[in-house]
């Protein structure tokens, strides 16, 4: 029979006589259907219920007969898995149920996959209590959706994680009110003469709980919220007024700003940079917007279209971590750029590897025929920067030359570099 939707009870119940009852280990898996829920937005509740009923049924096949599958909501349901010798068969299980949601399901006539998370508690490994073991699936269960992998055993690193998360969401929106935010610049200089040329910004964000937190770890927590267009703004124009304090040097020297694809689909977002020159009296080819090459591939044709207007006000454009994506060469002609930034996952080893050195290589003469800058990042020693120089790189920028740092001492370093 086909589990209906299973009040929070109901599920409490059945955990507590497996936890209770089971001679051996047994585990929670609880899946979330996220694409199911987009599915049933969009095509109506009726195909989403066929799609759920045919998937409980693909799983009940999976699953042996003393184990038990409840919905504990419209788009979740909860496999109870009981009898299991060790961690390892509960990770076969996982897997098997993994391939299961992961098979393409036809859709207006196309084969469509969409997401799901899995996550799994362990009893008595991680806790016997029927309360803890949920809730501990549920951290696991987020964990899979955060990580973007089919399924994640609980650990206790994902119950900190996942709190410092929750604090980073609640308090992001607020953190440039409450002056949380601020700016670390990274020197680029002439690979050949050593000429200070300008500086990345790179955000920071000093947490009253958590303290320093890096950018990758709040960004893509900005992005998930939507307010991605609200910081980009607020470190461009941050940039743009700080580089006028910089002293003499600044009227020649650049500042990059790393942009994300959501601003791209802000329709705001050109008008707001062009606004920022203008507050700052900054001469638009003095202000580099870069964007990674990854986050320009989920829609070529939009960014495309973006990149080249900004382009026409003079705005120069960079193509960060080069050489990562899938579809460099096939989709890097349709982009406008006048700088490549060649990934440091190629730099930090090219005296070592003949291959690394093959692909820095193979990228500063396509760049060459391109007539674009080419800027090596990741430069750590200057057997590295030499080595640059001679296969033809613009700029360099790395721990060799300087690490980032405050707006204060970019500004001393800034003069003794001179």
């Amino acid at each position: 029979m086909e589990p209906s939707i299973s009040p929070p009870l109901q599920l409490l119940d059945q955990l507590g006589k497996l936890t209770t009852s089971a001679t051996a280990n047994s585990a929670l898996m609880l899946i979330s259907l996220h694409g199911l829920r987009r599915i049933g937005n969009i095509f109506g509740s009726r195909l989403s219920e066929q799609i759920m009923h045919d998937l409980i049924q693909q799983l009940e096949c999976a699953i042996r007969p003393d184990d038990r599958i409840l919905r504990p909501g419209r788009f979740e349901l909860a496999v109870l898995i009981s009898g299991l010798q060790n961690r390892g068969h509960a990770v076969l299980a996982a897997n098997k149920l993994a391939d299961i949601l992961g098979t393409p399901i036809e859709i207006s006539k196309k084969d469509r996959k969409f997401p799901f998370s899995i996550g799994m508690a362990l009893s008595p490994e991680h806790t016997s209590d029927p309360e803890q073991l949920l809730r501990y699936a549920e951290i696991a269960s987020l964990a899979s959706e955060i990580t973007q992998t089919p399924y994640q055993i609980y650990s206790h690193d994902d119950l900190e994680s996942i709190v410092t998360d929750w604090d980073i969401e609640g308090d992001l929106d607020n953190a440039i009110a409450n002056n949380q935010l601020s700016l670390h610049y990274q020197p680029k200089i002439s690979a050949r003469d050593g000429r200070l040329l300008g500086a990345e910004a790179l955000m920071r964000w000093r947490h009253p709980v958590h303290g320093m937190i890096p950018p990758d770890r709040f960004i893509p927590v900005a992005e998930n919220m939507g307010i991605m267009p609200k910081l980009t703004w607020w470190c461009i124009n941050t940039a743009l007024r700080e580089r006028i304090e910089w002293g003499q040097p600044a009227s020649s020297l650049s500042v990059a700003v790393n942009i994300s694809a959501l601003d791209l689909t802000d329709e705001r977002f050109i008008k707001s940079v062009l606004g920022a020159i203008g507050i700052w009296d900054t001469p638009p080819e003095l202000l580099t917007l870069e964007i990674t090459e990854g986050s320009l591939m989920k829609d070529i044709a939009l960014s495309a279209d973006i990149l080249k207007r900004l382009q026409s006000y003079g705005i120069r454009i960079s193509i960060d971590d080069f050489g990562t994506g899938y579809s460099s060469l096939a989709y890097f002609k349709q982009l406008p750029a006048d700088e490549l930034k060649i990934d440091r996952s190629f730099i930090v080893n090219i005296l070592d590897n003949d291959l690394d050195r093959h692909i820095v290589s193979t990228i500063v003469q396509m760049a060459r025929k391109l007539r674009l800058d080419i800027v090596a990042e990741g430069v750590e020693t200057a057997l590295t920067q030499q080595q640059l120089i001679e296969l033809g790189c613009d700029i360099i920028q790395g721990y060799h030359i300087a690490r980032p740092m405050p707006q204060a001492e970019f500004i001393k370093w800034s003069k003794s570099h001179d």
